[in-house]
């Protein structure tokens, strides 16, 4: 019993009123005083029954209104809200979390996946007690740290960021781990044995844009200049520092350098060197030897690479070339 057919039954009544009308008119026409007063009781009857069912009916039309009129304003109960509160959710996926649930790692896929090894530091506790044990030529700004790790197609990378000694490069950097932008198959383009290699634009060549706008310079704690190569045996750059590529002040963007080995010119004054995070762990280490350096400088250009991504062309000319395949936020400590 619907609204509408509320409303049929309900003209319905009011045509069959206006007809014992008409018969009670016509009767009196034919019989005058002298008719049957049961005949007349007869309708007088018909018509109270059919005013008390106008009533009802009514009253039910009157329901079923305000009934549909309050479903309507619950949203938990309407089909049209679930329908946008679905939209705004798919709007607010990333790309990169797209890609993410399809096959990037997470420590669980990690553990379940023999040919995925999962990173050699996977605790925050793990991760300070060997940064402690670090030697470096100088000692760094005291920091937390966000311990990072990512995969490689040769292997993990436990990555310590350290947001103190280079506040500014050290977020941006978390900021596009946070959001997968690694998870995009990023290139490792750019890798001279022994001495650095250089990577980050992204493997979806739309996911470059927000990062092309040029970080401030961060502080250099770093010994700068030629005084300042060595001491001790120990040279500027160690092994495993993370930093930015540049071409000049306020330069950075999203073009990170890892050095594959102990370096003392870098760091010397370029402000875009000074490093942001360091790689940690053996196994890490490991991977980091293993980085396929065979193309050197003759590897795909940046220009390339910034239009293609990691597109199948790249990838059938270049067949050693490595990447970064994602990068997750294992931890973080509150304080050094």
């Amino acid at each position: 019993f619907t609204q509408s057919s509320a409303i049929v039954f309900l003209v319905n009544i009011i045509n069959s009123s206006m007809m014992l009308s008409n018969i009670r008119r016509q009767g009196r026409k034919t019989i005058g005083n002298k008719g049957s007063s049961t005949t007349f009781y007869g309708l007088k009857c018909a018509k109270i029954i059919i005013f008390v069912a106008m009533l009802f009916i009514l009253f039910g039309v009157t329901f079923l209104n305000f009934n549909s009129l309050t479903s309507f304003s619950r949203p938990a109960d309407s089909p049209q809200q679930d329908s946008i509160d679905h939209i705004t959710l798919l709007q607010q996926q990333t790309k990169g979390k797209e890609r993410k649930q399809k096959g990037s790692i997470t420590g669980e896929s990690l553990k379940a996946s023999p040919d995925s090894p999962i990173c050699d530091v996977m605790t925050i506790e793990d991760a300070i007690e060997l940064v402690r044990k670090k030697k470096h030529i100088v000692q760094p700004p005291p920091s937390p740290i966000t311990l990072v790790c990512c995969k490689t197609t040769k292997g993990p990378l436990s990555i310590a960021v350290h947001p103190n000694w280079a506040p500014h490069g050290a977020d941006r950097f978390l900021s596009m781990v946070q959001t997968w932008y690694f998870s995009s198959k990023v290139p490792l383009f750019r890798c001279l044995k022994n001495f650095i290699c250089q990577f980050g634009i992204a493997g979806d060549p739309t996911l470059n844009k927000p990062y092309n706008g040029n970080l401030p310079d961060d502080p250099n704690w770093l010994p700068e200049g030629p005084e300042g190569r060595e001491r001790d045996g120990k040279f500027r750059y160690s092994k495993g520092y993370l930093a930015y590529a540049g071409a000049g002040k306020n330069s950075r963007s999203n073009q990170l350098i890892v050095a594959l080995g102990e370096d003392k010119f870098l760091g010397g004054g370029s402000p875009w060197e000074v490093p942001f995070g360091e790689v940690i762990g053996d196994l890490s280490m490991k991977t980091l030897d293993t980085l396929y350096t065979g193309y050197g400088e003759k590897g795909p250009t940046q220009s390339r690479v910034y239009k293609e991504g990691a597109s199948a062309e790249i990838a059938k000319e270049f067949q050693n070339l490595d990447y970064v395949l994602s990068c997750d936020v294992v931890g973080e400590s509150s304080s050094w």
